[in-house]
């Protein structure tokens, strides 16, 4: 599904990623695991297009097709999501009004309003939102909670192929995470769709079992393994990985 080759992409002068090698095939689950700063929410980004972001070498290929210079919302149309660690605040659009738009634009053949409406009225249940929810604004004074909660709702409505999660476990309490959890158990009972998750906490890898885990460092993949992984680092966390600083002798 999706295949990435030597990818390097820069913020302006800095240099994030730094030769990133992937590929996620239909009915994986892919968990990235890093300290802060070692490139994961940016390898997020450029796989959507994010225009911040240069790209002076690498591929990206998604079922196939080059991505490399195809605009964001074509990216979505292909089949790919991504979700936003603090997605941003829409006055005056309900949520609704703004999963309806998401929709229509990233399925060009999407046109039943009452199908829409239900498959929501549905999604928010499961998710255990008040049915109300959906006429607040968007992002709109939720709690950490709710804005996650709304981002996987995001996810389900839209219907990708392939979603990253960027931290949707963060700031929420284990009640959310179940939730979450169970949401994503579903997603993934369809064998054709992936999802790539990163995350700094082991809870919601405790409600959804990953098939592959990679640690990040200093924007490269320096190690790929299963969930022994998981419990290594929560074990010993990133020290093991970095560079051991030689000491001074101060005269």
């Amino acid at each position: 599904m999706l295949q990435i080759s030597n990818l390097h992409a820069q913020l302006e002068e800095q240099k994030i990623l730094n030769g990133i090698n992937l590929t996620v095939n239909p009915g994986e689950i892919h968990v990235i695991l890093g300290p802060n700063g070692s490139g994961k929410s940016t390898l997020g980004r450029v796989i959507l297009g994010d225009d911040k972001y240069q790209v002076p070498e690498g591929e990206i290929k998604f079922n196939g097709s080059d991505f490399t210079d195809l605009e964001p919302s074509e990216r979505a149309q292909a089949g790919y999501f991504l979700s936003f660690q603090s997605p941003p605040e829409i006055d005056g659009v309900s949520v609704r009004e703004f999963l309806f738009a998401a929709k229509k634009a990233s399925d060009p053949a999407f046109s039943s309003s009452y199908k829409f409406k239900k498959g929501l009225k549905e999604t928010f249940t499961d998710l255990r939102l008040p049915e109300d929810f959906t006429e607040r604004e968007t992002n709109l004074g939720f709690s950490g909670g709710e804005r996650k909660k709304a981002e996987v709702a995001a996810m389900l409505t839209l219907d990708p192929q392939l979603a990253f999660l960027d931290e949707i476990d963060s700031g929420v309490d284990i009640d959310t995470i179940r939730e979450i959890g169970s949401q994503l158990r579903t997603f993934t009972e369809d064998k054709t769709k992936s999802l790539i998750i990163v995350s700094h906490s082991d809870k919601l890898l405790q409600e959804i079992t990953p098939t592959h885990v990679h640690v990040f460092l200093d924007g490269k993949v320096i190690e790929t393994g299963g969930h022994e992984l998981v419990e290594k680092i929560q074990a010993e966390g990133f020290d093991g990985y970095k560079p051991k600083v030689k000491g001074f002798e101060v005269i």
